[in-house]
């Protein structure tokens, strides 16, 4: 890479005009920085220069950002992306690009971050690209994005990543903002040590130095980093001395990155003059890292020189592997050709140095051929190659935004090379959880990292393993056991809040051991920004320090909502533990629906339980106050949540409470509310005989579906008078939805207190609307009483009518058309009238839905049974069986053994009435009787055990028939 190359020569002509834009945007004056930005660009389009054309670009951005031209800067921006094939063009225009649209009003909504499309989400995919440069500087803008959207913890993380890369630009940037977010947390000594190692922001590159930078590297993209160079140019010019210097020098700094890449080139260095050991020490602690761009190379490196030292002498090339590797490990391109006759011959690691060749080809320079090798070293069925290949893919600087193709790639080096499987576990867990790609898979892969004791990606596992969403129940129990297992051994520090409260969450919520939760919740600091408040606020419950409690709460709510959803779900837990009538549930519930998570099924669940302690304690007040606010969080009227409590005493017989309720909301002030008490009230006064009171309330508007549902509530209760009354006053209402049910209420509450007329009406009045289901239920309803009459021309007519409603209605009257039609069949045999029956019951199993064609096959084996035609029943209950229908079958295995146990087929009857047992479980009438005909035919044959077996299980069912015959065979039987 030296400074005179033709593609340097060509870049010198054109620094000069670069340089007029530097110096007018740095004096301030954008608009002539505008100017002069559009002419470099013409003058590097002129000449062909199209990398050039893409730093050019981005300069106009830069200069319409600040004339506030926010969605032009866009447009040059991503231009200079679609134009420019390297990496440091590429992200600095994508950065720049998202911070305009950004600008220009594009939301920054907290889940708009993991939308790949969006702004917010582009800048999170580049901040976790492993670009040296960029990403940190796209961490320190989205967690300024975040921090400005009061999401503490993501913002934490954000900065936090930036601050532990080291990076001696942008570390200085993150760790301010940093610090001051790790104090509002409580954690004052982390926000000490960001400082005490932040180091001052001295020497860092504008804005304007990151878009020239490609200037500078005229071999671009750059693969070198400045720290590093020094000391490759001393061994490239054979001072081995100088070169261990520099590079261990830079190996102790901060900058991971940096440090991590000398270390690579060392223990290239090393394994090529002849120290082994020296390589592989550098190699295996470069390994245990959490770099995703060295650590793998060095586990990949590891195992090729165990390979390599394991497979006989190749004399057929120029270049040893063990050499070779060593050159590919300081980048030399003068191996290029060392590496090919490798990946060319018969190596067994053939494969793997293809997939080396194809990585030091594609250092960035399009068209250098590395496809091909790449290409190769996946065909090649070595494991590792592929794997390897994959991996580079994946974390290739100039793929970061092609999320998918980065995803299959990570599948596939995880499926392929245990190499490198950590961390593209990582990765592929995390991609899940930011990108959609299937979060309840996220948890594997986490679990696959964490059982490799891959010590520096632990972290980041355990969290990654507590924001999985579990696929199924199997999965969770997994999660939890692995998250206690793993707190039984040596953790990094800041992996156990994570695990601890995985672990407290399991012994709390499902194993019902506050003592565990709590000893548990105690190995989390309380300076943890996540899990430290919601652990101390948890602890404060179980010690009945509501007061504690209480406080913890208030914090939360001006913290993070993370924070506080876990802190109020794990408190609500522990609730649920405690008696009703416990004063400290009372308190912090309390404390929860005031300060606690509002979202819907949390809210939902607090108030809940709110209101049946407040009942439980008689604490009308508190359980008006939780009933107010539930009602009002689902968007009910003002005085709902006190109608609701009425409704509760009048139920339960309290009249006198439940007027003065009612009475609270009677009035103008809550309009909605004061009419469905109006409804109440006219109901309840009417039963109590106060008339001209009732009409007055009863003048008000009238809800059809609160009338119903009043109804319906007092009907459950057993006050059917009340009921009557409430379902009468929309018997005629225009509202045909709710007339139509009421009708039908009506007419059965009439029918069982033997009101026929009433239920006639009633019937007749639902039977009279627009085609429903309800209507043909009334019609078969009303069919059934003219039955019961004796009055069969009724009866029929009424089910013809309802079967005709049935049909019309298609898919949703199957039920009405089956029931009718079984009715009509029932109809013409006590009409004696038995081929027209035997047609209805043909019909209904050739031309009706499963259900009702089973209950026609049923009809047809019950009249074969009856006759004792054995074939015929047999056939018909056959296909009752084969039907599919659970219910009629089990009746039809029942019935068949019935049908050869009277015939005196013991064989055939054994078995139908031992299928029944394996079918049946719930029908105990059934049960009963398979079991006890077994139990007698087998003390018939003596085999007496047998038959003592199933009479216990026929007597243990408590049937009324076969349960008493069942005992006394036993008794005969035993003695």
């Amino acid at each position: 890479m030296d400074g005179s190359s033709g593609v340097d020569s060509d870049y010198q002509a054109h620094r000069a005009a670069f340089a007029v834009f530097a110096e007018q945007w740095r004096k301030g004056d954008h608009r002539a920085a505008l100017a002069a930005a559009h002419a470099v660009h013409e003058q590097v389009l002129a000449a062909g220069q199209v990398d050039l054309r893409g730093v050019a670009l981005n300069c106009v951005g830069l200069a319409q950002f600040e004339l506030g031209e926010f969605t032009a800067a866009v447009e040059s921006h991503q231009r200079a992306k679609d134009l420019s094939g390297r990496s440091d063009v590429r992200g600095f225009a994508a950065l720049r690009a998202n911070l305009a649209r950004i600008a220009a009003g594009e939301s920054v909504a907290y889940p708009q971050v993991w939308e790949a499309d969006s702004a917010p989400g582009q800048l999170a995919a580049l901040a976790r690209s492993e670009h040296p440069h960029l990403a940190p500087a796209a961490g320190v803008e989205l967690g300024r994005l975040l921090r400005g959207e009061q999401h503490f913890l993501a913002a934490i993380h954000g900065y936090q990543t930036v601050v532990d890369s080291g990076h001696p630009w942008f570390r200085p940037r993150a760790a301010a903002p940093l610090a001051r977010l790790l104090r509002e947390a409580g954690d004052h000594e982390g926000a000490s040590r960001v400082l005490d190692h932040a180091g001052p922001e001295a020497d860092a590159p504008d804005l304007v130095d990151l878009a020239l930078a490609p200037l500078d590297e005229p071999e671009a993209p750059p693969f070198w980093l400045a720290p590093v160079r020094p000391g490759l140019d001393h061994y490239r010019a054979g001072d081995l001395a100088a070169a261990r210097a520099e590079l261990r020098a830079t190996a102790a700094g901060d900058w991971r990155h940096a440090a991590h890449q000398a270390g690579i080139v060392l223990a290239g260095i090393e394994l090529r003059h002849g120290d082994r050991t020296a390589a592989r020490q550098l190699l295996g602690d470069l390994a245990k890292t959490a770099d995703f761009t060295h650590g793998p190379r060095a586990a990949v490196a590891l195992a090729i020189l165990d390979a390599a030292e394991a497979a006989p002498p190749d004399t057929a090339t120029t270049v040893g592997p063990v050499s070779a590797l060593a050159r590919y490990l300081t980048r030399d391109q003068d191996v290029l050709a060392g590496l090919e006759a490798l990946a060319q011959g018969q190596h067994p690691l053939a494969g793997v140095f293809a997939a080396l060749l194809g990585d030091l080809l594609d250092d960035g320079r399009p068209g250098s051929g590395a496809a091909h090798w790449q290409a190769t070293a996946v065909r090649s069925e070595d494991r590792l190659a592929a794997g390897y290949t994959a991996y580079l893919t994946a974390i290739n600087l100039t793929m970061w935004d092609n999320t998918e193709r980065v995803v299959d790639a990570l599948a596939e080096a995880y499926e392929s090379a245990p190499a490198v499987l950590p961390w593209a576990a990582v990765r592929l867990g995390e991609a899940g959880l930011t990108n959609g790609y299937g979060s309840g898979d996220s948890q594997s892969f986490f679990t696959d990292v964490l059982e490799t004791s891959h010590r520096a990606l632990v972290p980041r596992a355990a969290a990654g393993l507590f924001n999985s969403s579990p696929a199924d129940s199997w999965s969770a129990e997994e999660r939890y056991e692995l998250a206690e297992e793993l707190l039984t051994g040596d953790l990094p520090a800041v992996a156990v809040a994570s695990l601890a409260w995985l672990a407290a969450e399991k012994l709390i919520t499902y194993e019902d051991d506050l003592d565990g939760g709590r000893e548990a919740l105690e190995r989390i600091p309380e300076s943890d920004p996540e899990f430290g408040a919601p652990a101390l606020a948890v602890r404060l419950l179980l010690d009945e320090d509501v007061d504690g409690m209480r406080s913890v709460f208030e914090r939360l709510a001006r913290w993070d909502d993370r924070s506080l959803d876990i802190a109020s779900e794990c408190c609500m837990s522990v609730l649920w533990k405690l008696p009703d009538e416990s004063a400290v549930a009372r308190r912090a519930l309390l404390v929860l629906a005031d300060l606690g998570d509002q979202s819907t099924p949390l809210a939902y669940k607090v108030s809940e339980r709110l209101i049946k302690v407040c009942q439980i304690q008689h604490d009308l007040d508190g359980e008006l106050v939780a009933r107010e606010a539930s009602n009002l969080r689902r968007g009910g009227p003002p005085g709902g949540g006190v109608l609701a409590a009425a409704r509760r005493f009048y139920l339960a017989g309290d009249l006198d409470q439940a007027i003065e309720l009612y009475q609270r909301v009677n009035t103008e002030d809550f309009p909605e509310a004061r009419s469905k008490a109006a409804v109440d009230l006219g109901v309840l006064f009417r039963h109590q005989g106060r008339h001209e009171e009732a009409q007055e309330l009863l003048a008000a508007d009238v809800h059809p579906e609160h009338c119903f549902k009043l109804g319906t509530d007092l009907e459950r209760a057993g006050r059917i008078d009340e009921a009557i009354l409430a379902w009468g006053l929309i018997a005629d209402t225009d509202d045909i939805t709710w007339a139509v049910r009421a009708n039908c209420y009506l007419g059965k509450a009439h029918a069982d207190r033997g009101e026929t007329d009433a239920a006639i009406a009633a019937y007749q009045r639902a039977g009279a609307t627009q085609d429903s289901f309800s209507r043909g239920m009334a019609w078969y309803e009303l069919g059934c009483l003219y039955q019961d009459q004796g009055n069969l021309a009724l009866a029929k007519e009424a089910q013809q009518r309802g079967a005709d409603v049935g049909a019309r209605l298609g898919e949703d009257g199957e039920t009405v058309v089956g029931v009718c039609r079984l009715r009509l069949a029932q109809l013409a045999t006590l009409s004696g009238d038995t081929e027209e029956a035997r047609r209805r019951y043909l019909d209904m199993v050739d031309n009706a839905d499963r259900g009702t064609a089973a209950m026609g096959a049923m009809m047809l084996g019950g009249d074969a049974k009856d006759r004792r035609d054995v074939a015929a029943a047999r056939r018909w209950y056959q296909w009752v069986i084969d039907s599919g229908d659970m219910f009629q079958r089990e009746l039809a295995l029942a019935y068949l053994g019935e049908l050869y146990y009277w015939i005196g087929d013991r064989d055939q009857s054994r078995e139908f009435y031992q299928r029944t047992l394996d079918s049946t479980g719930s029908n105990p009438d059934l049960v009963a009787e398979a079991a006890y005909r077994l139990g007698e035919m087998a003390g018939q044959d003596g085999d007496t055990d047998q038959a003592v077996r199933y009479l216990e299980r026929a007597r243990d069912t408590g049937d009324a028939t076969f349960g008493p015959q069942a005992g006394q065979l036993l008794g005969r039987l035993t003695g």
